[in-house]
């Protein structure tokens, strides 16, 4: 934050607010603000993403997060039950073709978090959409856990070579 304010020449928010105001606010700049004014009130972490409003949102959110990373990331979006973002992470980073992923940690964190839903999502740095075995029976083991929970997982999104492919669209996950 101090790197933002200083490289903007602002002592603070407040400044940077009023400077915004007194140009011609593009949508660019409206959104910088929204993003200043998050940071500001402490929700560091949650980027630009703060509700699920649709599918399209979402996967443009994701692609620009991990879809054209080089190497493997799995990350978890915690929901709550009117689908408003608690908080989202990369929990796990891997190698190019493969990540560990250790369903405690998964648990520990939906927990920690008024969580009714989570989506799960990671990218094939190789392009190829299509689910390893490994990825559907770690999804169908992590949806076990979840439903013991009563949190249901509502989507597990591959992402690759500028498309995706959805656990749930693919009748992989039923709720």
């Amino acid at each position: 934050m101090k790197k933002i304010l200083r490289f903007l020449k602002c002592k603070d928010i407040d400044e940077v607010v009023t400077k915004i105001k007194s140009y011609e606010i593009s949508e660019e700049l409206e959104q910088f603000k929204e993003l200043m004014l998050t940071i500001s009130k402490g929700n560091i972490g949650k980027k630009d993403l703060t509700t699920v409003k649709g599918k399209t949102e979402l996967l443009n959110y994701l692609r620009s997060d991990i879809g054209f990373k080089s190497t493997e990331e799995f990350k978890v979006i915690y929901l709550s039950s009117s689908n408003r973002l608690l908080w989202e992470e990369t929990l796990f980073r891997g190698t190019v073709d493969r990540s560990v992923v250790y369903p405690r940690l998964i648990i520990e964190r939906a927990l920690k978090y008024p969580t009714k839903g989570i989506i799960f999502a990671h990218n094939h740095p190789s392009g190829s959409l299509t689910p390893s075995k490994k990825d559907i029976v770690l999804t169908q083991e992590l949806k076990d856990l979840l439903d013991v929970l009563d949190i249901k997982l509502l989507d597990h999104i591959i992402l690759g070579e500028g498309d995706h492919f959805s656990f749930y669209e693919n009748g992989l996950i039923e709720y």
